[in-house]
């Protein structure tokens, strides 16, 4: 029974804006005690242990000699750890793998409250990446009404991704609203990040994970394009065309978040700085001062088509910069 389920156990600190509780068909959840802003920090939590190795080979000797370590209440903490189906773990090992987060490629840390935290892929929330010590912290990237579900998603790339991908990758059915399959938001969402993921191949010249792409499954048909894409040799102006259409969609999607827009605008910035012809310096510099991602990418596509003195020069110095460590 829920009343009497191990959850009610793990220790929440009092002023946060959140309970535990079930969640129909996730197990269990966080759920809003109160408004929370965007933008404002809903938990700050220190891992219950930490244990420096490649995820991968994490053994369950690690786990338990870490657990070792802990003082009691801290054992009975990690004791209280159920998988989605309220059932005990078979095995310290599982258990820290479904509730560990990665701090770097060789840090991992158990955290007891953000792994009860459920996904979807359109979050409410969000872990960003942090340096500054053992401690991760979770965000709200929307508005969130008390007693609304807290949720971030699980995969970093899933924005790139389409409902079929991301439940492979998930091995779980999310219910989000970008996941209810036959839907007409559903459809248009297949079609935003699949467009995203190619977009984002344009600029970059390499698929998801840093890899070029294969026959089976290509992201770009025309083969001129996507040899100017691996070369470096994208214009100017269409990189920044590129650029903001990504930020719109991402924005239309309902995954614009402040982090997200952290992360893109230098990048954009930097195009725009690159610009050399005039007239180009121009409209790429009204661009980016437009109020709304709609206006940035109308006035945008006014550089559609127009070559820029800086492109060769660009194209050189991406090629120097990553070509090498590309090369197939």
């Amino acid at each position: 029974m829920s009343r009497n389920h191990p959850y009610r156990s793990l220790q929440v600190p009092s002023d946060a804006p959140f309970v535990l509780k079930p969640s129909p068909g996730k197990g269990w959840g966080v759920f809003a005690t109160k408004p929370i802003e965007q933008g404002a920090m809903i938990l700050r939590e220190n891992p219950l242990f930490v244990i420096r190795k490649p995820h991968e080979w994490i053994t369950e000797e690690d786990v338990w000699t870490a657990f070792q370590s802990l003082l009691p209440r801290g054992k009975q903490q990690f004791l209280c750890l159920r998988d989605n189906a309220s059932n005990p773990f078979t095995s310290m090992s599982e258990a820290f793998a479904e509730n560990s987060f990665a701090q770097s490629s060789s840090i991992h840390g158990l955290y007891l409250l953000h792994s009860r935290f459920n996904h979807s892929c359109l979050p409410n929330s969000k872990i960003p990446t942090t340096t500054d010590g053992p401690a991760i912290a979770c965000f709200a990237t929307k508005d969130i009404a008390p007693d609304e579900e807290i949720t971030f998603c699980y995969n970093t790339d899933f924005e790139c991704r389409a409902r079929s991908e991301r439940h492979g990758a998930l091995r779980f059915t999310c219910d989000c609203k970008a996941c209810l399959i036959g839907t007409p938001f559903q459809q248009l969402s297949d079609l935003r990040r699949r467009f995203i993921r190619g977009l984002q191949y344009l600029t970059l010249g390499v698929d998801l994970g840093g890899q070029r792409q294969d026959s089976v499954s290509p992201i770009i048909i025309d083969p001129e394009l996507k040899k100017a894409a691996e070369n470096f040799s994208i214009p100017l102006s269409a990189r920044l065309i590129y650029d903001v259409l990504v930020a719109y969609l991402l924005e239309e999607e309902g995954l614009l978040d402040h982090f997200m827009v952290k992360r893109l605008e230098p990048g954009i910035v930097r195009t725009v700085a690159s610009f050399e012809t005039e007239g180009n310096v121009e409209i790429a510099r009204l661009a980016i001062v437009q109020e709304t991602w709609l206006e940035k990418l109308c006035t945008a596509f006014r550089l559609y088509g127009r070559a820029d003195t800086a492109d060769h020069a660009v194209a050189v110095g991406l090629r120097m910069l990553y070509g090498r460590s590309r090369n197939p």
